[in-house]
C-alpha cells in the first residue's frame, strides 16, 4: 500500500520533471521559458500534493467506515448492557482516537420530566456526576439539546460558548468537545460526549459522519441489550415499581437463612426484615385516581432503592406493601434504617401529573433473624404483626418486634 500510494503521488510529475531538466539544461532558451517550466513544475507538485491528501483521507474515512461496520456486528452479538457499553467506551478511544468518553442515557422518570443520566464513562471522574442529570431541556446545555434536535455539535471552547452548562464544564474541565445523540429507530437512546483532553488533537467537521453512525449503530445495541435484560429481568421484577417481585424475595430470604444455618461462623450473625404498608392508600386511588395511586407506588419504590444498600432487597410484597430483607444487621440498625425510610417517605414531595402534591406516611414493621424467630415463615409473619400494631397505635410509624 506505501508503494501505491508513493507512487500515485509521484507518477503526475514525473514527465514535468523530465520537462523541466530538458528545458532548464538548454542554456540557449530564453530566461522567461525556464522560470515558466518551473512554475508549471511547482504547480504541478502541489495539485499531487493535495490529491494526495485527499486521497489519504479518503482512505482514512474507509477505514473508520469499515471498522465502524465490523464494531456493528460485534455490538450486535452483544446481550449485556455492560460489555455494549465497555465496547462502546473502548473503541471510541483506541480506535477513533478520543481520550474521555462519557454515555448518557435518557430516562423516563414517571410524572417528572425526561432526564439524561451519566450511565458510564471512561477516563471520566464519574464519582462527581454520581447525582447529577440533566432535565430533558434545550436550555439546560448542549447534550440535552442534542439529543432533542437530534444533532451532533462540537463546542471549541466550553466555558466561552452560551449553550453549555457552566457548572457541567467545571466539573468534568472540559473545553473543546463533540456531543452527538444516540438514536435507534428515529427514537433517543442517550448522547455520545466525547473529547481530546490529552492529545490535543483538534475535533474536526468531518470526525462528525463516522462518529454519528457508530453513536447508532451504538444505541441501536444498546436498545438490544436492554431489551435482553428487560425480558430476564420480567420474571423477577415487579412490573410497576421495577423492585424485585414476590416470589423472589421468598427465595431469596429463603437462601439467606439457610447460608447462615449452614455456614456462618458467627452465630450472632442477623438478618433484618422490614415491611411497609402505605398509610391510607385507598384514599389516594378514590380521590385521585388509580394511575396517581401507580405512580405513588413507583415513587416509593425508588425511594426504598435509593437508601437500600447494594446487599439488600428490596421487593413489592404485594397491593401497596413492600419489604426488604437486610443481610448482616441487626435490630438496632434495622430501626435506624426503619426510621430513616418513614421520615424520608414523610417528607418526599409527590408530584402528580396535574403539579400537585401529595403528602404520603407509611406505618413500618421490622423483625430480626435469628431473636425474634428462625424461619422464613415466622419472620415474614413477625413483621406483618409489627406492621399492624404501627396501624392500630396511630399510622406514620415504626414498631419493632
Amino acid at each position: 500500500m506505501k508503494n501505491i500510494l508513493e507512487f500515485i503521488k509521484r507518477s503526475s510529475t514525473v514527465f514535468v520533471l523530465a520537462l523541466f531538466f530538458v528545458l532548464f539544461l538548454n542554456g540557449n532558451l530564453p530566461k522567461t521559458l525556464q522560470i515558466e517550466a518551473f512554475l508549471v513544475l511547482l504547480l504541478s507538485i502541489l495539485v499531487d500534493i493535495r490529491n494526495f491528501n485527499m486521497f489519504n483521507r479518503i482512505l482514512d474515512s474507509n477505514r473508520k467506515l469499515q471498522y465502524i461496520d465490523e464494531l456493528a456486528s460485534a455490538m450486535r452479538h452483544s446481550v449485556k448492557l455492560k460489555e455494549v457499553l465497555e465496547l462502546v467506551m473502548k473503541n471510541l478511544t483506541s480506535e477513533l482516537g478520543y481520550d474521555r468518553v462519557l454515555v448518557f442515557s435518557f430516562e423516563h422518570r414517571g410524572y417528572k420530566k425526561d432526564v439524561l443520566v451519566p450511565m458510564a464513562g471512561l477516563n471520566m471522574p464519574m464519582d462527581r456526576l454520581e447525582n447529577f442529570y440533566f432535565k430533558y431541556d434545550k436550555a439546560e446545555d448542549i447534550v440535552p439539546k442534542s439529543a432533542i434536535d437530534k444533532k451532533p455539535y462540537i463546542v471549541k471552547n466550553g466555558r466561552e460558548d452560551h449553550r453549555c452548562s457552566q457548572s457541567f464544564v467545571e466539573l468534568l474541565d472540559l473545553e473543546e468537545y463533540v456531543v452527538i445523540p444516540m438514536i435507534s429507530k428515529s427514537l433517543i437512546v442517550g448522547v455520545l460526549l466525547a473529547d481530546n483532553r490529552f492529545n490535543n488533537r483538534k475535533i474536526q467537521e468531518s470526525d462528525l459522519t463516522p462518529l454519528a453512525m457508530f453513536s447508532n449503530h451504538g444505541a441501536m445495541a444498546i436498545e438490544n441489550a436492554r431489551l435482553y435484560e428487560k425480558i430476564e429481568a420480567l420474571a423477577v421484577t415487579d412490573g410497576l415499581t421495577q423492585v424485585y417481585n414476590h416470589r423472589y424475595f421468598q427465595d431469596a430470604l429463603k437462601a439467606e437463612l439457610n447460608r447462615l444455618e449452614r455456614y456462618s461462623k458467627e452465630k450472632s450473625e442477623s438478618v433484618s426484615l422490614m415491611m411497609l404498608d402505605i398509610d391510607n392508600f385507598k384514599k389516594y386511588n378514590d380521590i385521585y385516581g388509580h394511575q396517581s395511586g401507580d405512580a405513588v407506588l413507583t415513587e416509593i419504590g425508588l425511594i426504598l432503592k435509593g437508601l437500600s444498600r447494594k446487599v439488600d432487597i428490596v421487593a413489592r410484597y404485594g397491593g401497596e406493601e413492600f419489604v426488604v430483607m437486610m443481610p448482616a444487621t441487626p435490630k438496632e440498625g434495622a430501626a435506624i434504617f426503619a426510621e430513616r425510610v418513614r421520615a424520608g417517605i414523610e417528607t418526599y414531595k409527590f408530584e402528580m401529573r396535574d403539579g400537585q402534591l401529595l403528602h404520603v406516611t407509611v406505618s413500618v414493621g421490622v423483625s430480626t433473624y435469628s431473636t425474634d424467630a428462625k424461619t422464613p415463615q415466622a419472620l415474614i409473619e413477625l413483621a406483618d404483626k409489627c406492621l399492624y400494631r404501627a396501624k392500630s397505635e396511630g399510622k406514620n410509624r415504626v414498631c419493632i418486634s
